[in-house]
Formats: structure tokens, sequence, C-alpha cells
């Protein structure tokens, strides 16, 4: 075991990198940082967390390539969702972590951020579940034929914001979704009723949203049922 400890035959000479498309293979290979070091003693879990540093790995491993060798394999993020901010569409992946130098998908709505925070970068890491919502929106359209959506927004303090043709519908959050677009469900078919556009529906209070119809700002709007469709002020 000494003589192999010492033999300089086990010295790491090559390191090979697989699964490197939009990754430089050159910098992985510059982060894993081992070459000449014993293959026996190196670090390689230090030399992973390493390469994991890149914003486009979403995993790495790193082994023992015999008799002098190391093998990276890493697993790039791929673009699945798409997220606004600066004037610049981003490509973010499922864990919405922001992408850079691959295109966006063009598949389903783009989630507008409003807020000044995060500041976006490559690696920043955004709120997937924003994303989610308006793809399950963007699959159900609004309630009524009109007003339609027009866009989607996100902030830090509001959450995800739906823009009709009318006004803001506020989500917030994705908790109790189902229920939140029942509420707006109803609250656009009472402003039918009543023949005025819905301006601002926010929906984060449950039973209680904060509701503005026509002229009726601010009026207070308590949901009894909105199975039953059921509305008091």
């Amino acid at each position: 075991m000494i003589a192999l400890l010492n033999s300089p035959l086990l010295d790491i000479k090559t390191i090979k990198v697989e699964g490197a498309d939009v990754v430089s293979a050159a910098t992985v290979k510059q982060l894993v940082g081992l070459k000449d070091q014993h293959v026996m003693l190196a670090d390689l879990e230090a030399a992973r967390q390493r390469v994991a540093t890149l914003p486009m790995v979403k995993e790495a491993t790193v082994v023992r390539d015999w008799p002098n060798g190391i093998k990276v394999v890493i697993v790039e993020r791929t673009p699945w969702g798409r997220w606004r901010a600066n004037n610049t569409v981003w490509a973010i992946d499922s864990e919405g972590v922001i992408l850079e130098g691959l295109a966006p998908s063009f598949d389903g709505p783009i989630v507008t951020q409003v807020s000044a925070l995060p500041a976006i970068q490559a690696g920043v890491v955004v709120d997937t579940k924003a994303v989610d919502m308006a793809a399950e929106l963007h699959r159900r359209g609004a309630p009524l034929p009109l007003p339609g959506i027009l866009a989607y927004e996100w902030s830090l303090g509001d959450g995800l914001v739906v823009v009709t043709e009318h006004g803001r519908i506020i989500f917030g959050d994705a908790n109790g979704f189902d229920y939140k677009y029942a509420v707006w469900d109803l609250l656009e078919h009472e402003a039918q009723r009543r023949g005025e556009p819905l301006l601002l529906a926010d929906l984060r209070f449950g039973l209680r949203p904060r509701v503005e119809i026509g002229l009726n700002v601010g009026r207070g709007v308590r949901i009894h049922d909105h199975t039953a469709a059921s509305v008091s002020e």
C-alpha cells in the first residue's frame, strides 16, 4: 500500500469530461484542479462541489478513472420556461435557475418580473411556482371569454398577477390555486351581472378578497360559497 501511495504512476494525468455541451470542458477541467495529485488521495468531493458552482451545471459526478485519471460527468440545465426582466427574456430551467447562453423555450407564457429584486443574472433562482401557475392559467384561460388574459406579472410583494383586458387579478403564491381560480370565476360573473368591469381582485385573503368592480372602488365582497356562486357586500 505504501508503495502505491508513493508511486508517480498513480499521479493524475488525464481529466475526462462527459455531458458538456454548453458548459466549457476546459472550464470544468480547470475547476477540478487535481492534475498531478495522487489518484487515491485526491479530494473528489471538493472537486465536484467546485464544478457544481457553474450556473449551467445541474448535477456533477467526479470519479477515479484508473490508473491515473479522473472522469467528470455533468448534467446540464435545460430550458423549461421563460422569465422576462430588464427588457430581456431569459430561459429558466425546471428549478427556476436563470440560464445564460440558451434560447428560451417557445412553449407557454412569459412571466414578467416587475420588482427590482431579485437582481437577474445567470444562476439566480426565480419563482418556478409562478411559472407553473401561469402555464396552468394559460391552459385554462380566463373564466369568461371577455375579458381575456393579456399578461402575467410577478413581484416580491404581490407574487403572480394576471393582467386582463379590464384589470388585475392577484393570485400571490400557489396555495389554494383552484379555490382562487373559482373565486375569480365567481367575481367575473358578478361583474358581468352588474354590467361593470372587474378592475381588481386580490385573491390572497380567502373569503375576504379585495375587489374593485366598476366605480365601486374598494367595496368589500364576502365569498360565502364559491361553489354556489354566492356573493355579498
